[in-house]
């Protein structure tokens, strides 16, 4: 026999006289038809699937066909959670406590989180690349990448932001020290370079008739702490003060009119040191108008709020730093499911 290739017909030779009949012959051609489309241990819907002879079309898959991967309650969670706990997890890293104790591991574990996200975008890429071959659909793949980085770039600069505001100012101040019964004109402020919250004197009290305000968009307003002891403390007659209540936009800046925080509760005995150090110049220069206004010296100059609680209000930066936390967890997770609710309606509705 001569066989021309896999499928072919097989040529064989036959003496003569033993020539099949005609019925043999198309018997032998269905037969081979039935080998070439169904084969021997196919079913009917598979013959049926290929587009055997006498089948219709093809069935049309769908883009969320199990083959791509379908939009299932599953899949919808993971396109949820993923990017819900990225967000989480960097923000709670650049909010608190580690990064200020060891800012550099905080980063690096912060930039750990980016890689699993990127990572995530490979994975994407090849799921791409595969698209014909695999169970997953690409799309959701591509959607959890772009969401996730979305998330870290959110929680890195969101959460760098609430340290800086609430929980590195909370920070600073325990990590300070505490002095009770301060008397303002016995002190200088080299002696107490390291306080975080003074306890002044009974008669201590706001010199507001040397108060002074410097203006730069806002008005950085200062204004003395004393007592009735201070008229002792002079250097060559000109009255000395290191110890200054401050404030924001709460004078004219060119009148001694200081009403900023408790200037007038009698109760107030208390500072709270000003931690941030982008104000602190602006509160300078106007300690140094008021020194040239009023013939007055101010060799080192401590600022702080003045306040009958300071402790309450150490509490509250740490209480602010909390809520903005939760306030942004909460706000993203809602955020995520929005964009998933989207997501799928566009997917399904419109096959992209």
């Amino acid at each position: 026999p001569f066989l021309l290739k896999p499928g072919a017909l097989t040529i064989h030779s036959t003496p003569f006289g033993n020539e099949p009949s005609a019925h043999a012959v198309v018997c032998s051609a269905a037969a081979q038809q039935v080998t070439m489309h169904g084969g021997y241990g196919t079913t009917p819907m598979q013959d049926f699937e290929s587009g055997a002879y006498g089948a219709g079309p093809a069935a049309m898959k769908s883009h969320f066909s199990t083959r791509k991967g379908q939009t299932n309650l599953a899949s919808l969670v993971a396109c949820t959670f993923v990017p819900v706990m990225t967000f989480a997890s960097v923000f709670s890293l650049m909010s608190f406590s580690l990064h200020y104790s060891d800012e550099s591991t905080c980063k690096a574990l912060s930039f750990g989180i980016l890689f699993i996200v990127l990572m995530i975008g490979w994975m994407a890429v090849g799921a791409w690349r595969r698209a014909d071959q695999e169970m997953q659909d690409p799309k959701w793949y591509t959607f959890v990448f772009i969401t996730a980085v979305i998330a870290w770039v959110f929680a890195f600069v969101f959460g760098n932001n609430n340290f800086k505001m609430n929980i590195r100012p909370f920070m600073d101040i325990m990590n300070l020290n505490i002095y009770p019964s301060v008397d303002p004109a016995q002190y200088r402020g080299q002696q107490l370079m390291d306080a975080g919250r003074i306890i002044f004197t009974e008669d201590s009290h706001l010199d507001l008739s040397v108060s002074m305000g410097f203006r730069n968009l806002d008005t950085y307003c200062v204004a003395p702490i004393t007592s009735k002891t201070a008229a002792n403390a002079t250097a060559g007659g000109v009255p000395s003060y290191d110890f200054w209540a401050v404030g924001i936009n709460c004078c004219s800046g060119h009148a001694p009119d200081f009403h900023c925080g408790e200037y007038n509760n009698l109760n107030a005995r208390s500072g709270l040191r000003l931690m941030r150090d982008d104000q602190r110049a602006y509160f300078r220069l106007a300690v140094q108008q008021a020194e040239a206004a009023y013939n007055i010296r101010a060799p080192h100059p401590i600022f702080m709020y003045w306040m009958q609680d300071p402790m309450a209000e150490v509490n509250a930066y740490q209480d602010a730093g909390y809520k903005f936390w939760l306030v942004g967890v909460a706000g993203y997770a809602g955020f995520q499911v929005i964009l998933v609710i989207i997501a799928a309606v566009v997917f399904s509705k419109f096959g992209i």
